[in-house]
């Protein structure tokens, strides 16, 4: 779950397949765009996805999981979430930006644990909200969810940016979330800027 590498999928057939998804060259312009469910051309964009993803491995998702992949149309492009894996407490999304006339990207999202901040290929417990284009997270260190990370990120076109991180360390004292912030108030630590982690 720490770091994904990207492969190339030919960018004619994504500039095909985004149109058809509702991405900006599809009619009905922007305003059509954001939106949600399922879209003429969400299967290839899944499968595109899928591909870069059995490639890189790390991702297998279970025959009997009941987690789902789905297409989030952006302004500028679609987000595909191509399930990942299911936990008896969580699941786990890899989140690809798709935009017309480019190949699809991995995207990888900055965390925080008891070795600091590092890099995740996989968003847990993942969801977007198309209107505000704001994926929120809340990955769990132990079945009771009393522990673990709870992320806010902000889709500026590119990328999801980090807006907030809250973290919290597994103790018998812990409460339920709200877990106490610690990005953006945390200071002295840095992680890598390509992945648009935090560099307080």
């Amino acid at each position: 779950m720490r770091r994904g590498y990207l492969l190339a999928v030919a960018a004619p057939a994504m500039a095909f397949v985004l149109s058809a998804c509702g991405g900006p060259d599809a009619a009905g312009g922007p305003a059509a765009a954001a939106t949600t469910g399922t879209l003429e051309g969400d299967a290839a964009l899944i499968a595109a996805a899928q591909t870069i993803s059995d490639a890189i491995g790390g991702c297998v998702k279970p025959d009997d999981a009941q987690i789902e992949s789905k297409v989030v149309g952006l302004e500028n492009g679609a987000i595909v979430m191509l399930g990942c894996s299911q936990g008896a407490y969580s699941q786990t999304h890899r989140v690809f930006s798709a935009r017309t006339g480019e190949q699809p990207e991995l995207l990888s999202f900055p965390d925080y644990d008891t070795g600091g901040w590092f890099a995740s290929d996989q968003a847990s417990m993942a969801e977007i909200d198309a209107g505000t284009g704001v994926l929120t997270t809340f990955r769990k260190s132990a079945g009771h969810g009393g522990c673990g990370s709870e992320g806010s990120y902000q889709w500026d076109g590119i990328r999801f940016v980090l807006q907030e991180l809250r973290w919290q360390e597994c103790s018998t004292d812990n409460g339920p979330p709200p877990f106490p912030v610690i990005w953006p108030t945390q200071q002295g630590s840095s992680t890598d800027a390509d992945t648009a982690t935090p560099a307080p």
